[in-house]
């Protein structure tokens, strides 16, 4: 691998420090997610519903399995998908409106929707992008996939981080990606 850097005098060098994870590598996977919640290192949730009923995320899970609240769940989410979308040039230039009509090409929109949906029945909702390269362009977003919200949590300082299996307690800290570029 090869050390980037910068000489900042004739005799001194200064090497540029690297992320650890590349673009297109995905940090949140059922393979690393842990089984249980972490002992209080980390902010709690502060939904007023589950701070007095002492639960966790889990309950709004289990109201979706009611038949009722999952046909209005449903036909919520439906109807949002059924209106109509575009991309509005406004100030913009033409190759600037081009690069964004093309990155939404390239995105099942009802997908990325549907995911984003997710966030008003749990108060929030991570997502996640999957970076592709491409030869002499920038990368390009070819999916946005939701993941389960108990699988982050959030430090004292309110950074957002991933609760996994090396990390239970206090979540591994979510880092700026790397560009394969």
């Amino acid at each position: 691998m090869m050390v980037r850097g910068l000489y900042v005098s004739p005799t001194e060098y200064v090497s540029f420090s690297e992320p650890r994870r590349k673009l297109t590598d995905h940090i949140a996977t059922r393979d690393r997610s842990p089984d249980f919640s972490g002992l209080g290192m980390f902010l709690p949730n502060p939904d007023p519903i589950l701070k007095k009923m002492g639960r966790d995320i889990t309950v709004y899970r289990e109201l979706r399995s009611d038949a009722h609240t999952g046909g209005c769940i449903r036909r919520r989410k439906a109807a949002v998908l059924s209106l109509q979308n575009k991309i509005e040039r406004g100030r913009a230039s033409a190759r600037i409106t081009r690069a964004v009509q093309d990155v939404f090409d390239h995105l099942d929109l009802n997908q990325v929707i549907g995911e984003i949906l997710e966030a008003p029945l749990y108060g929030w909702q991570p997502l996640e992008i999957d970076w592709r390269p491409r030869r002499g362009a920038s990368p390009l977003p070819v999916n946005i996939v939701g993941k389960p919200p108990e699988w982050f949590l959030f430090d004292t300082d309110a950074q957002l981080r991933f609760r996994s299996r090396q990390a239970p307690l206090r979540g591994e800290e979510l880092e700026p990606l790397a560009s394969d570029n």
